[in-house]
């Protein structure tokens, strides 16, 4: 399952498969271009493979969906595959990047970035089944899974307590020069909870479940 997904990737052009690998901090150093753009483009094309298969397979409402999409696309999850194939060693980080600081936030962000060079380099339908299968969303599913959603769970109640829900998300750089986001949850206005993450979404996920801690106290 892991290797159809490494062949694939191995298969994109030289110049993708560099820019797929290229952290911030080594573009930064170098004068060239990071890997984050192309993240962007795979966050987009790992959501819609997953939607797709979910829609197909798992007759649920989309609430539910939701959810158990959010556990095959978090940060977590694409950290562990990102680790099964030893993927670490071939990301470029700049000289000025502590090696301690790599988080499983940065392994996400590579997975997405070589899924969006095989978009680019086969299209959806080419790569749809090595993502699915690298994830392993299809046994996932089969043996059930418990998803973890705590933005989705905090607007569920929000709308249940008619409250209403907004987050502000700030972006701030750490010693290192890595982006990192600082998320502020409110309700009604007040402010509850902040949450940080390598990314935005990592960041929301974090302050909805210290806000979710605080409300159901």
């Amino acid at each position: 399952m892991k290797n159809n997904f490494l062949e694939l990737f191995e298969k994109c052009s030289e110049e993708l498969k560099t820019l797929a690998l290229t952290h911030s901090s080594f573009a930064h150093e170098h004068k060239t271009e990071s890997n984050e753009r192309i993240e962007f483009l795979g966050d987009s094309v790992l959501e819609t493979i997953v939607s797709d298969y979910l829609y197909r397979h798992l007759k649920k409402d989309e609430g539910k969906m939701s959810k158990v999409r959010a556990n095959f696309v978090c940060t977590e999850s694409l950290a562990e595959l990102a680790k099964q194939i030893d993927i670490l060693p071939h990301i470029k980080f700049g000289k000025s990047f502590k090696g301690s600081s790599i988080s499983d936030a940065i392994l996400a962000d590579t997975i997405e970035s070589m899924i969006g060079a095989m978009y680019l380099s086969f299209g959806l339908p080419s790569i749809s089944t090595a993502v699915l299968d690298a994830l392993q969303i299809k046994s996932k599913l089969k043996n059930g899974i418990k998803p973890i959603d705590y933005k989705t769970d905090l607007q569920e109640y929000a709308q249940a307590n008619k409250f209403k829900l907004e987050y502000k998300v700030e972006k701030y750089l750490l010693e290192n020069g890595q982006e990192n986001f600082r998320a502020n949850c409110f309700i009604d206005g007040q402010f509850l909870a902040f949450g940080n993450g390598s990314t935005k979404r990592e960041a929301e996920q974090n302050a909805a479940h210290l806000a979710l801690q605080k409300l159901k106290k």
